[in-house]
């Protein structure tokens, strides 16, 4: 999931706007993540340095590394929620670079052959993402510019297929008999 802006502050306050009814109870899982008790009614504070000194990362939620890591870097609680910390996919808020460095890096470490992008639901998220983040992994030779086709199955090298697919036909036959013979 993408927030694209120009800096990670707008990027946040974008995720924030979003998603900020559901903070106070997400904070509880924050706390649970890090070993630490969290007031929900103090979201806009950073952890208290008593509470940096006792975090812990989970040993049963592998997220709860990077929300460490986040929590450290002095956010208040509302913002390091905002930054996906207890999401269950990637999130990137911030400038395009950070999201091209991030797929870059996992691509190239062959973590994953390929992408399901969500950029936020604001008018211009899609565009923030295909203007900022796909010029960038072009001019890296990561992503296409052109395509080899007029369809996605063009582009894909799948064969034009007309009508009811033959595996189709196949399985409904099958259920078909199936259910006669009962």
């Amino acid at each position: 999931m993408t927030s694209i802006a120009r800096d990670r502050r707008e990027g946040l306050d974008r995720r924030i706007s979003l998603s900020e009814r559901i903070f106070p109870q997400r904070a509880a899982y924050l706390g649970q993540m890090l070993g630490v008790r969290l007031d929900p009614a103090r979201l806009d504070e950073p952890l208290s340095p008593d509470q940096l000194a006792k975090a812990r990362p989970s040993q049963d939620d592998p997220r709860s590394g990077h929300a460490l890591k986040i929590v450290r870097e002095g956010w208040a609680i509302r913002d390091v929620l905002a930054h996906g910390v207890i999401d269950y996919h990637p999130v990137i808020v911030g400038p395009a670079i950070e999201a091209a460095d991030h797929m870059q890096e996992w691509f190239e470490a062959d973590a994953v052959d390929g992408f399901w992008v969500s950029p936020d639901i604001y008018e211009d998220g899609i565009d923030a993402f295909v203007d900022g983040v796909v010029p960038i992994l072009q001019a890296r030779g990561l992503f296409h510019r052109d395509y080899g086709g007029a369809t996605l199955r063009d582009h894909l090298g799948v064969p034009a297929q007309y009508g009811i697919g033959p595996r189709v036909t196949r399985r409904t036959s099958i259920q078909h008999q199936q259910a006669n013979d009962i």
